[in-house]
């Protein structure tokens, strides 16, 4: 093999590599939570490190598994640090962003095990990830109402906050139909 395409292997499998190792860093996160006593944290954490280590289990491309792990460790590095509570709108990006991705990871699962659903319609596509992403946003609203009851009174779940959630969680899910083959 030439020299130059020797380096660009190199590169590309080095990024291959930290793109993987990126699907671990929630797990990172919470034993540097669970270090300092930050119980709650390393809970929310724990739950990025599943989402995580799915992503790396259903994605091939270390594309996909990068993006996908770095918006769920933004997520939960967010609520520990009262991100939420600082800047406005970072709660509906984050959940925009954060049921995009779970939806992508369900979608790609479904479409490796199903290619054909990439032929769907625009329009079923969109729906099939649009109800999913409805669901999720739904499981995430009810988990933080028990996170409140059972947990902090800190968590913030007015109404019209939890519908903004759910409507921009849907929004997100809904751009998950624009991928037609797996990654």
């Amino acid at each position: 093999m030439p020299a130059g395409r020797h380096r660009v292997a190199d590169r590309g499998a080095a990024r291959e590599y930290i793109a993987s190792s990126m699907c671990f860093s929630g797990l990172l996160f919470a034993l540097i939570y669970g270090i300092q006593g930050r119980w709650i944290d390393v809970a929310v954490l724990l739950l990025v490190g599943l989402g995580q280590v799915v992503a790396f289990l259903c994605f091939r491309h270390g594309h996909a598994r990068a993006v996908t792990s770095l918006i769920m460790l933004v997520a939960g590095v967010s609520a520990a640090e009262q991100v939420y509570s600082s800047i406005w709108w970072w709660d509906l990006l984050i959940h925009f962003l954060c049921t995009y991705v779970l939806v992508w990871i369900a979608w790609n699962y479904a479409l490796r095990r199903s290619p054909e659903l990439g032929r769907l319609s625009r329009g079923q596509r969109l729906m099939m990830c649009a109800i999913t992403g409805l669901v999720l946003a739904v499981v995430w609203e009810v988990m933080e109402l028990l996170g409140f009851l059972l947990v902090t009174p800190d968590i913030h779940i007015p109404p019209l906050d939890t519908l903004s959630d759910v409507t921009v969680g849907v929004l997100g899910a809904a751009l998950v139909a624009l991928h037609r083959k797996s990654r």
